[in-house]
């Protein structure tokens, strides 16, 4: 199992006048034309809903215990009362009364009817023909089936073409859409890398570094976030966060921070619930170290960005900074607090940004933190700084895989954790095919990297947060790269 449904009504403002207009909207609301998949739309009398892709599963998957997992997602759909199917496969259809998966769908049907989620139609998709899954009428359902043709000359397809949608060929160029293109020159970036690794390696996780860490963090989330968390100017995730590379000394602090891994999973949690409640949740889980010293930062961010040398003699400045002997190293502000005004500001969490998750119930730190990265939290993730967390690591992972064809700028460390990284939002949102490629790259390049290996396992299980198998907490595709689809 690999997408969630949005749990959420379309805001399809396109009739919908036979199969040909359900077939030509499917690839507009998932972003990409499906391959070897089982696509199921909710519906009530009137309206479709909910969006679930699934990859066809395998001969020797239980089918009866696939169809209970995915009855389970749909329910949440509560205004549903059935659902509509489409296969995609290159499978051969050799007989009218012997579709491809005819198992899978007997199963799969019995426990949707039994929840009150009757297929009510299907079709299948080959690679050049569509055709009724359940008809065996000639008559009507003509063998082998119609032209292909048909579905992208329908006219919800011309409409939602012509309001700006628009959609990849398939699953991995979709993805490579949401990535910004590789930058040109990477060495700037990775001698600051290697320079702030140097200098800060068993240091990272000290109270005020990994506060001001964070921090920077966030300011960069802050400038890539709409002013509306949520609303309908949130730019599109692919557009990364181009600032960056005229910044080169920032992208090499964010990549060396990744090196330690404790900063890395905090930032998950940060993009969900803010910077003051994943800073307490780090240090709950015992993350931060009782060792003190003034936080070394990139020049340019506002914040002081000196370190005492370890010899107690004059102060090691951050790299690009003259070193003033009259001045004084000034610890950094902690997020939350005031700071001193420079190019890029440390925001202090508001409604808007920060505000994350909400839980009723008394807030345990350490448990919050745990159940936001195993998707147990039961709550409204701030999705805004979830999107801008996307662009920013979709924009470092371009640096990360260095310039050029040589190599000699790949920073491996940095990428795997940012390919899991960009796995583990996809996931949040709910996109789980998105998130295994991401995975399967990860694992490719870099094997046995234990984030990635962990995140496969929960795809695995077909788990998906609590949020996004909830209508008022899942995530939106962004209006204006899908116009009134639902979301996979």
């Amino acid at each position: 199992m690999t997408n969630s449904p949005s749990g959420r009504y379309a805001q399809d403002p396109f009739p919908v006048s036979g199969p040909v207009d359900i077939l030509a909207f499917i690839p507009h609301s998932l972003g990409f034309v499906p391959h070897e998949s089982l696509v199921l739309m909710t519906m009530d009398s009137s309206r479709l809903g909910a969006t679930l892709r699934l990859d066809l599963p395998a001969p020797a998957v239980d089918y009866s215990d696939f169809a209970v997992r995915v009855t389970e997602l749909l329910r949440s759909d509560g205004s549903a009362n059935g659902v509509l199917m489409a296969m995609y496969t290159h499978r051969k259809w050799k007989k009218p009364g012997f579709p491809p998966h005819r198992r899978l769908i007997d199963q799969l049907g019995r426990h949707l009817s039994e929840a009150g989620l009757p297929i009510r139609d299907g079709w299948l998709v080959s690679d050049s023909t569509w055709r009724e899954y359940f008809c065996t009428d000639s008559a009507c359902c003509p063998w082998p089936g119609h032209s292909l043709g048909q579905i992208t000359d329908s006219t919800l397809s011309a409409e939602m073409v012509f309001q700006g949608s628009a959609y990849a060929r398939s699953l991995e160029e979709a993805v490579g859409c949401d990535l910004p293109r590789e930058w040109a020159s990477a060495e700037d970036a990775a001698r600051h890398r290697t320079l702030y690794t140097r200098r800060l390696t068993g240091r990272w996780c000290r109270r005020s570094q990994f506060a001001c860490t964070l921090a920077f963090w966030e300011a960069l989330w802050n400038g890539a976030a709409p002013e509306e968390p949520g609303g309908s100017e949130r730019p599109p995730a692919g557009k990364g966060c181009p600032q960056l590379r005229t910044d080169p000394e920032a992208a090499g602090f964010l990549l060396a921070s990744l090196h330690a891994r404790p900063v890395r999973d905090t930032l998950l949690v940060m993009a969900a619930l803010g910077s003051g409640a994943a800073l307490d949740g780090a240090e709950a889980c015992g993350l931060l170290s009782d060792q003190e010293g003034a936080p070394l930062l990139p020049p340019n961010s506002g914040q002081a960005h000196a370190w005492p040398a370890p010899d107690g003699g004059s102060p090691d400045y951050g790299p690009g900074t003259a070193a003033d002997p009259g001045r004084r190293a000034v610890p950094a502000a902690v997020p939350g607090t005031a700071s001193e005004p420079g190019p890029r500001t440390v925001p202090t969490p508001g409604p808007g940004r920060g505000g994350g998750l909400r839980r009723n119930a008394p807030s345990d730190p350490g448990q919050d933190f745990r159940d936001v990265l195993v998707g147990a939290y039961a709550g409204v993730p701030d999705w805004a700084g979830m999107d801008a967390a996307f662009a920013v690591f979709s924009e470092l992972l371009a640096a990360a895989s260095g310039g050029g064809t040589d190599g000699a700028h790949v920073d491996r460390e940095a990428a795997a954790a940012l390919l899991s990284l960009l796995a583990w939002v996809e996931w949040a949102r709910g996109r789980g095919s998105r998130a295994r490629v991401y995975l399967s790259r990860c694992l490719e390049g870099y094997p046995g990297y234990r984030l990635a290996e962990l995140l496969d396992e929960l795809l695995a299980t077909g788990m998906f947060p609590v949020w996004a198998r909830n209508a008022e907490t899942a995530w939106r595709s962004a209006p204006e790269q899908n116009p009134g689809t639902a979301r996979a």
